[in-house]
Order: structure tokens, then sequence, then C-alpha cells
């Protein structure tokens, strides 16, 4: 059987970290030969410090034959790291027992989370990549432990039924026509089904980008003039007009089908 090889789990500076180390380098080196600093034998100390600090905590990237090694021996670590590993759910939501098991999980994994983080480091040297080594990236979704006295219980959101036919998009030009019709159909677009979607967009598209859609849309319903407040009737309020809306998409769709049959 091949031993692995492990490799150090000395702290080293994350990329911001790195950026951070850098900037107080070259602030020392220009306070060195500033003129109106007067003690620049402790600048001169400070600067080998950071330097030295700098040289031994940056990431280097692996060698060729390393690099091999690094991405094998980092899989194996993450295999075995996120065993046992506390879920997002279970982090956030804190229910009996998970403070416990996240103690538990942490102790078992110590030298492994700083390898795995250190060859992370190393693999994405000088890429920029913030999020290399962030564990919460392979944190489990699923949950083993019982929810119903968690400290923070969440909610429940039931989204609408998925459905198998091409999902209706409304562009920002449409969206914007359908909050001049109906602002309440817009705000209640997301818990709309795709099928009742569809039929909105219908009536969206069927009008056009026109100058004032809601005049277009209720004139094609023959209600204009009540639209504009006849003698002796109410102007529509926005629930009537979100109706008329409704009813027109309806109608189409009937229509439609009507003639597909």
């Amino acid at each position: 059987m091949q031993t692995q090889t492990v490799f150090d789990t000395k702290p080293l500076l994350r990329p911001d970290q790195v950026e951070s180390a850098k900037d107080e380098i070259k602030n020392l080196e220009e306070k060195l030969v500033n003129k109106h600093i007067e003690d620049k034998a402790e600048v001169s100390r400070q600067l080998r410090r950071a330097k030295k600090d700098f040289e031994n905590q940056v990431p280097r990237a692996p060698g060729v034959d390393e690099e091999g090694k690094m991405v094998s021996r980092s899989r194996d670590l993450l295999d075995e790291i996120v065993k046992g590993m506390p879920s997002q759910e279970e982090m956030r939501k804190n229910p009996p027992g998970a403070v416990d098991k996240h103690r538990a999980w942490e102790r078992r994994n110590k030298l492994r989370i700083l390898e795995w983080k250190n060859i992370m480091l190393r693999l994405t040297a000088g890429s920029g990549d913030r999020d290399a080594a962030n564990l919460e990236r392979h944190r489990p979704r699923m949950s083993s432990l019982n929810m119903d006295n968690a400290e923070i219980p969440g909610k429940q959101i039931y989204l609408p039924e998925t459905t198998t036919g091409p999902a209706a998009v409304f562009s920002d030009a449409q969206l914007a026509v359908l909050r001049q019709l109906s602002p309440e159909i817009a705000d209640k677009l997301a818990s709309l089904d795709n099928a009742q979607r569809a039929k909105v967009k219908d009536v969206v598209e069927g009008i056009g980008l026109t100058v004032d859609p809601v005049a277009s849309a209720l004139g094609k319903l023959g209600v204009e003039k009540r639209l504009k407040g006849k003698k002796g009737r109410k102007p529509w309020t926005a629930d009537q007009k979100a109706a008329a809306i409704l009813r027109l998409a309806e109608a189409r769709a009937a229509k439609a089908a009507k003639k597909a049959a």
C-alpha cells in the first residue's frame, strides 16, 4: 500500500492577507526613504520582520511533480472532512445536539482541515481566488438532526408546481408594461405557476410596448368609457383592472385551445 504524502499544516496567508502584507512592506519601504522619519533604525527592523513573516507565510505554487500529489491529497482529505460535518441547516438553526456534533467533528478533523486549507491556498496561489480554502462551499445540505426544537425555527417556503413546458420568462420591457397594466399581478408574478405566467405574458405581448399599455389593454376589452369615469359610473379600481386583464388572458387561452383543437 502506497503511503500518501502529508503536507504542512502551518497557517498560510489568505489572498486578502497577502495583499495586506504587500501593502505593509511597501509602506515601510516608503517610510525608510522619507526624510521626515527620524527613527530609521526602528523602521528598518519593522521592514525586516514584515519581509520575513511574508516569506514564511505566503502560499507558494507547487512544482509539476508536487501538484498531482496535492490534488490527490486534497480530494482524500475533503472526503474525510465532510463525513459527519454539520449541515448548513444545522449550523443555521442550531437544533438540540448541533453544538456537540460540531465540536466532535472539529476535534476529529482539526489537522485535516489545516492541511486541506494549506493545499488549496498553494494550488491557487496567485489566482486571487478568495474562496479556494473556504470549507463552507462543501458543507452538506442534508441534515441528520431533528429540527423540531431548533433555536431558530426558520420558515417553510412552498414554491409553485414545476412544469415540463418551456418557462415563461418576461423581459425587462414586458415587466415594465405589466407593472403599468397591473401592479398587483406584477407583484404576484413569482407566485403564479408557469401556465398562469404564460397567459399573462400572452396578454402583454398582444398589447405590445405601447405608450399607454393600460388604455390599450382595457380598450381591447371595450371599457375605455368606464376607465375614464363616465357620468354615473365610477372609474375602475386597480383590482378591477387586474381582473379584466386576467379575463382577457383566459379568453385568449381558450380561443387558442379551441383553434388548436
